[in-house]
């Protein structure tokens, strides 16, 4: 269980932002007001999204980057499947009340119920997709940014569980359709983890067969 638990926090920092806070402004109130507005608005409307992505993860303790490439899937309201192509083939899979880890070689099927950690991890992971339900400050403190051709979010852990495992998250918010550009884990010994959203195709049909766990 303790491997389980590990390779799925993993996966948690698969998402990041491409761009320093420093290009980003303190957003005034009612900017603030409008953005969890547009955002909310654009959760209920996106029923879909494929796209691909590039990752980077950066290692505090190395002058290296890891880099990857897959393409990400998601359908309202709990289907999600990260797909890694390059340099090795990896499925995560959410799927309802389902986590898959998919090596190729090793399957792992996970009751998100039977852990209440895995389950927070879910919904994360899913809240930064698609930017629903990010606004609970039972769970964070919030920041609002705005920039030139996106805003920002970001959410700092209340509670213990979470603290441990990533010292903030950064959404990024395209301002057009304000679908999720990225979003930015920096976790407690100063990893970060990179990842660019590209050719979003938003609300194009998708077949749940894409999201199946056996």
């Amino acid at each position: 269980m303790k491997k389980l638990i590990t390779l799925f926090l993993c996966i948690l920092t698969i998402i990041s932002s491409a761009k320093a806070q420093s290009d980003y402004k303190p957003a005034s109130e009612q900017q603030q007001k409008e953005m969890i507005q547009n955002i909310n608005e654009s959760s209920v409307n996106l029923h879909t999204l494929r796209c691909d992505f590039v990752q980077k993860k950066t290692i505090s303790i190395l002058a290296d980057e890891m880099v990857s490439e897959g393409r990400l899937f998601f359908k309202q309201n709990d289907k999600l499947k990260w797909e890694y192509i390059k340099p090795y083939q990896y499925e995560f899979i959410i799927n309802g009340d389902k986590v898959m880890l998919n090596s190729g070689t090793t399957k792992n099927v996970i009751n998100i119920n039977s852990n209440k950690l895995f389950k927070e991890i879910s919904n994360i992971i899913v809240a930064g997709i698609n930017g629903s339900g990010i606004f609970d400050t039972s769970k964070f403190l919030f920041q609002f940014k705005t920039g030139t051709k996106d805003n920002m979010v970001i959410l700092k852990p209340k509670q213990k569980e979470l603290a441990l495992m990533f010292n903030e998250i950064r959404l990024r918010f395209n301002k057009t359709d304000y679908t999720v550009n990225s979003v930015e884990i920096e976790e407690p010994n100063g990893d970060i983890t990179l990842i660019e959203m590209k050719n979003k195709q938003i609300n194009k049909e998708l077949s749940d067969e894409v999201f199946a766990i056996q």
